[in-house]
């Protein structure tokens, strides 16, 4: 495995690392990922690191580099919306993979955010045969209050059941009238039981209305409407999801039986690494992940 420093891009701003096995199969493609956020490329708990040398001992060769701005990459000299200018980011690594490799193939992954920008720039460049999401995140502003009170509902159920039931010390104020019971019973109230009625209703409503396609939809702004775009174009997707991610519950209630219908004609699939958080923090939980990657990339694009 040889890993070395590049310098790229129509600004020569660009910095990325360029990690090739020692024998490259010849065909398969390149494997290009992007900054998980504002993360240096070596990603959330450095898995970029480790899942573009595990790559390359199956015989990829993958770039991961800054966009713009971020890491060791300067920021553009233009004007151009940032919205836009990280897609243009990603299609020059390309054009640089492909005049140094002589592919015009590729893969593109990421996590968060990184995934989010390789999805649509798949959607907007031919050349890109597969897309690796881990954990897509994202969702319009009604799914982030939701979630807001949801996750505010969780931390007062803790708080008030498991933490009191353990400790003693809370049951004797309790009970021998030394706390606020008046807040108590509010925040119960109002951070638990309403909030748990509140996203029931909002989780019911969203399976069943059917809205007409917004702005953002028709510009391919959110991970839903990309994915609906998958029969369109020449790329497959893995989604890969930390256990009880709410990004997944919002793409699973957002899309129903269409993720479903992607997957059996062949343009989806869906993993879920147990016991993972958002960034993957325990190694064992990196070892499942970048099993489920290196196995699809290799069992779809090893040929």
């Amino acid at each position: 495995m040889i890993e070395k420093a590049i310098l790229f891009g129509r600004f020569h701003s660009l910095v990325g690392i360029l990690t090739e096995p020692d024998a490259p199969i010849a065909g398969r493609p390149v494997v290009v990922l992007s900054n998980a956020g504002l993360i240096h490329r070596i990603g959330p708990n450095r898995i970029y690191v480790k899942l573009a040398r595990a790559l390359a001992g199956q015989g990829f060769t993958v770039l991961r580099f800054d966009i713009s701005g971020v890491g060791d990459s300067l920021p553009r000299p233009d004007h151009m919306a940032v919205e836009n200018f990280i897609i243009d980011d990603v299609q020059q690594a390309l054009e640089y993979l492909a005049a140094e490799t002589g592919t015009q193939s590729f893969i593109l992954g990421g996590h968060c955010a990184g995934a989010y920008h390789s999805i649509r720039t798949a959607a907007q460049d031919p050349r890109v045969r597969g897309v690796v999401m881990i954990n897509p995140d994202g969702g319009e502003a009604d799914w982030r209050e939701y979630d807001k009170r949801r996750k505010l509902a969780q931390y007062y159920e803790n708080y008030y059941g498991k933490k009191t039931l353990a400790d003693p010390q809370r049951w004797k104020r309790f009970l021998t009238f030394r706390v606020n019971y008046r807040k108590i019973f509010q925040n119960i109230f109002q951070n638990v039981i309403w909030s748990r009625a509140a996203g029931l209703w909002f989780r019911v409503r969203r399976r069943f209305e059917h809205h007409a396609p917004t702005q953002a939809d028709e510009m391919l702004f959110t991970v839903e409407s990309i994915l609906r775009k998958l029969p369109e174009i020449p790329a497959r997707a893995l989604m890969v999801y930390s256990e009880n991610s709410t990004s997944l519950e919002r793409v699973q209630s957002g899309m129903g039986k269409e993720m479903k219908q992607l997957h059996a004609a062949g343009k989806l699939d869906l993993a879920v690494i147990a016991g993972a958080d958002h960034i993957f923090s325990p190694v064992s939980t990196q070892a499942d992940l970048f099993e489920t990657i290196t196995g699809w990339i290799e069992k779809n694009y090893s040929n």
